[in-house]
């Protein structure tokens, strides 16, 4: 077995290992010199830091210089400037051996972050230079900038992980064949790190409280991030490539929401009466994109991000992202199939990117060419064993909850009495095939107050009977919704009859999750609204699912509300 010794020499920490006996207690001694040895490495680095804060803030102007100065400086005008992503494109696959020494005779100049240094003696560095998360190794020796090895070591010593540099020199590879920037001046700063990043963050309070640290610690807590970039980007991709137009509407406006949720409500100094100044956050783009659709806007969508007055858990938040679409004379069924196609590029896209968290998670997900459906009302009765009463009122649904044994909600608005019966018997049918999309459609009315209605007959003969259904369908996966679409509801009298409908539920069962009437949308519909079919989507939602993430803190770049309030 071995045994540490650890000693000071030129104020480094050193440990070499010698021979020992086995005998009892010596897992538990080797146990406490790793750990002495780490926790006095760190100490010291926290010190080096500290020296090195004070010594740059002497003269800080001489550590941050201008980067058209630090440019010039280095390579005296001359030198291609170049990103590390387009040096890798036009020299990865290179042959050098057709030049002396293996070296291109082009000079460049590159910038980047030390990702790490590896100290060759006095006489050589190499350096992992990192620029739009591409790597790229520097060669700095004194042979090649003719200086003496104390020289060459005095300067580039300083350096540390996480500074931001500049270096000019030759496109080359290394005896192993890595691409390589063997330097010919040496390495300048552009920015210092003046505070030690731990080799890995494990706190969760630390981690939510400081998220810079997170990502500078976690690298790999960045790939959330990045996931939900690419997906933003992929469906504005496929709505561009399908001549949508995208358009920005109101976060600050009146009264009117679009959604079933709690605002945010602010004051504009710039509305002096204090009658008319009350303003809220937006909840939900809808009656904004509709009205564009009035004004002969045919398709349009949005991106951007909607303020919700609720609850923060695992899959929500009251700051979010979301895409919303609207297509004039377009039905549930081009909706569907539409949604169908947007999965299936985001999951093509995604496959494309180098990314940790996509190769574990893209093969397990399937979006077949067509995803399963299920009819609300038919399932629902299969699921239960009990057929639904004709007049879903909320007495005859109390009554319903009694015959399949099923505790009743708190809330006894319609609304919220089919919400549940949905999530408890529907929408837990995703789980029976998981990471597989399912399709439920054809809502009762009243759960969807801006949808296209219709009246449909199930069963046959005296068993028939008819519901008022929206011309709607949510998209599940592992018992999330990540899809809500319909038909637009474009009558303005069925319109006005359904916000009064919805204004008598909220004022009878106090139900929060009712929506909060827009008159003014009605007048704006009275000018005519196209057949038109409106869709939606949570992009923080989506972004979770593609990178396997169980919080939507996961996919937020500062965390939910309660972590930005702690940064």
């Amino acid at each position: 077995m071995l045994r540490l010794h650890i000693w000071r020499h030129n104020g480094s920490l050193g440990v070499a290992r010698t021979r020992t006996p086995i005998h009892n207690s010596y897992s538990r001694s080797r146990s406490l010199f790793k750990r002495f040895a780490s926790s006095v490495s760190e100490e010291e680095e926290s010190l080096d830091y500290s020296t090195r804060k004070g010594t740059i803030s002497a003269s800080p102007e001489k550590y941050y210089p201008p980067i058209y100065s630090a440019r010039n400086s280095i390579s005296g005008g001359l030198g291609e400037l170049i990103r590390i992503e387009d040096f890798r494109v036009k020299f990865d696959s290179h042959d050098f051996s057709q030049y002396p020494q293996k070296r291109h005779p082009d000079t460049f100049i590159v910038e980047g972050k030390i990702k790490s240094i590896r100290k060759s003696g006095k006489a050589m560095y190499f350096i992992d230079l990192i620029q739009d998360d591409k790597k790229l190794q520097v060669m700095a020796s004194n042979k090649l900038m003719n200086m003496s090895k104390d020289e060459f070591d005095e300067i580039h010593q300083f350096f540390k992980k996480g500074d931001f540099i500049i270096c000019t020199g030759a496109a080359s590879t290394t005896n192993v064949g890595e691409l390589t920037i063997k330097l010919n001046k040496p390495v300048s700063l552009l920015s210092p790190r003046l505070t030690m990043v731990p080799n890995r963050l494990v706190d969760r309070g630390l981690i939510n409280s400081n998220r810079v640290l997170n990502y500078l610690a976690n690298e790999e807590s960045r790939n959330p991030i990045l996931i939900k970039s690419w997906i933003t980007q992929s469906i504005r991709a496929y709505l561009l490539e399908n001549n949508f137009l995208e358009v920005q509407t109101p976060l600050l406006a009146g009264a009117g929401t679009g959604a079933n949720a709690q605002p945010f409500i602010t004051r504009a100094k710039a509305i002096s009466s204090v009658a008319e100044n009350e303003l809220q956050l937006r909840v939900a783009p809808e009656l904004w994109l509709k009205r564009l659709v009035v004004s002969g806007f045919d398709k349009i969508f949005e991106i951007g991000t909607n303020f919700r007055n609720e609850g923060v858990d695992a899959t929500h938040n009251p700051e979010f992202t979301t895409c919303e679409f609207y297509k004039s004379y377009t039905g549930l069924l081009e909706l569907m199939k539409m949604t169908e196609e947007l999965f299936r590029y985001i999951h093509h896209d995604l496959s494309k990117k180098d990314a940790l968290n996509l190769k574990h998670t893209l093969p397990k997900l399937n979006f077949p060419q067509e995803f399963p459906k299920y009819e609300f009302v038919p399932t629902l009765e299969a699921k239960t064993g009990q057929k639904l009463p004709t007049e879903l009122t909320s007495s005859n649904l109390v009554e319903y909850y009694t015959r399949i044994g099923l505790a009743v909600p708190e809330n006894l608005s319609p609304h919220s009495l089919l919400d549940n019966l949905s999530g408890v018997y529907l929408e837990a049918i995703s789980n029976e095939t998981p990471n597989t999309p399912i399709i439920i459609y054809n809502q009762p009315a009243v759960l969807s107050p801006l949808a296209k209605s219709a009246k449909i007959s199930y069963g046959v003969g005296m068993e028939s009977k008819e519901y008022e259904i929206s011309l709607r369908f949510e998209l599940f996966i592992n018992g999330k919704e990540y899809v809500n679409s319909y038909e637009e509801e474009n009558s303005p009298y069925e319109q006005l009859a359904k916000f009064k409908l919805q204004q008598h539920a909220k004022s009878e069962f106090n139900d929060a999750d009712l929506l909060i009437p827009d008159w003014e949308f009605i007048k704006a519909i009275e000018l005519g609204l196209p057949p038109t079919g409106g869709w939606g989507c949570g992009i923080d939602r989506i972004a979770m699912l593609f990178s396997g993430v169980e919080r939507i803190d996961s996919v937020l770049p500062f965390g939910n509300v309660r972590d930005v309030k702690k940064q």
